[in-house]
């Protein structure tokens, strides 16, 4: 060793040890309720939504396609569709 005493080096690597196997608990082990815990990635609402915009991008992208259009026309009319769709839907469901 180039410093000091083995006994201060141990010391450290036992402190980054117990430092490093620190257990974090769950909120349910420390008495935290969380059985009404409903969190979501998006809402029903949202969920429809954007299913509902699919639906219109991938109609759009497919009659473009058969009516003589490139893949990547149908791509770009299929995402202008979504975005429009995801807006007129966003304002009629309530």
């Amino acid at each position: 060793m180039c410093c000091g005493t083995s006994g201060g080096w141990d010391e450290k690597i036992n402190q980054s040890i117990s430092i490093r196997t620190e257990r974090f608990h769950a909120p349910a082990q420390i008495g935290v309720d969380v059985s009404d815990n409903r969190s979501a990635l998006l809402s029903q609402r949202a969920a429809v939504i954007f299913l509902l915009g699919a639906l219109i991008a991938l109609g759009a992208g497919v009659l473009t396609c058969c009516n003589g259009g490139t893949l990547a026309s149908a791509a770009l009319v299929g995402g202008a569709a979504f975005g429009a769709g995801v807006t007129f839907f966003h304002t009629v469901i309530d």
